[in-house]
């Protein structure tokens, strides 16, 4: 049996979280597509799974993780979802904090980039739409869009900002 649901999220950790909670109920993780996510019936908890942006992976980090028994279940544009089996116990892409912080700071580069694309795209769609009547309400229309696109982008970007200042200090604490 197969489920089907619509979710949008901006925290790629409540993704997760989330897709965990519907595995331990039964429901493994199939397919994802921005907002879109396919479930099929199994046995409750039997995987922990794990999100990842992965821009510019290479073939033998796949195999890397392939060896050490992750399944990558689902990969659609700069995202992969993982599993492993819950019997073989936790399952943590990142080893350490330095690794993480890079890994935030790879992913804000790309939504920084794609913010600032949006803001300018927004701006000169609304210049636009302000200085021509026949169009311009289409123009102004996507301006609109582009600058909520940018917005909501701002979300996930101060939201890693504060995980890594976070693991900046954890670091400093073990580092002493």
């Amino acid at each position: 049996m197969k489920k089907r649901m619509y979710r949008f999220f901006i925290d790629y950790e409540k993704e997760e979280r989330w897709v965990n909670d519907m595995a331990d109920r039964g429901w493994n993780l199939k397919k994802t597509v921005v907002g879109y996510f396919v479930f099929e019936k199994g046995t409750p908890g039997q995987y922990i799974y794990r999100n990842e942006f992965i821009n510019r992976k290479s073939k033998d980090y796949f195999e890397f993780l392939d060896e050490m028994h992750i399944e990558c279940v689902s990969k659609f544009g700069g995202w992969a979802y993982y599993r492993k089996s819950k019997s073989e116990g936790p399952f943590e892409i990142f080893s350490d904090a330095s690794s993480k912080i890079n890994y935030i700071k790879s992913m804000n580069r790309i939504f920084i980039f794609v913010l600032l694309l949006n803001l300018i795209i927004g701006i000169y769609n609304l210049s636009l739409g302000l200085r021509e009547f026949v169009v311009g309400s289409m123009n102004t229309s996507v301006g609109c869009m582009n600058l909520i696109v940018a917005l909501l982008l701002f979300i996930p970007i101060v939201k890693n900002e504060n995980r890594k200042k976070g693991l900046k200090q954890d670091l400093h604490i073990f580092e002493g």
